[in-house]
């Protein structure tokens, strides 16, 4: 699950093109939007590694996209 925002008290995550509110109470305290979360054992963990890897793709391929542009 994607963090897409937060609102007031809620992180509104996307899970498989479904958009969900969950309570910021529930998530740590270090979840940000564009974080990755997966739910372990009924708590909520922010996954560092998934995240950065998708982060590194996003900006290799906008990295691409300027390139095509330039030519």
């Amino acid at each position: 699950m994607v963090i897409d925002r937060i609102e007031g008290d809620f992180a509104v995550v996307e899970n498989e093109g479904i958009m969900l509110d969950i309570p910021l109470s529930q998530l740590p305290c270090e979840a940000k939007e564009g974080d990755i979360v997966t739910l372990s054992n009924g708590v909520y963990i922010v996954d560092n590694k998934s995240a950065d890897e998708q982060r590194e793709e996003i900006s290799a391929r906008l990295e691409n996209l300027f390139k095509r542009k330039q030519k």
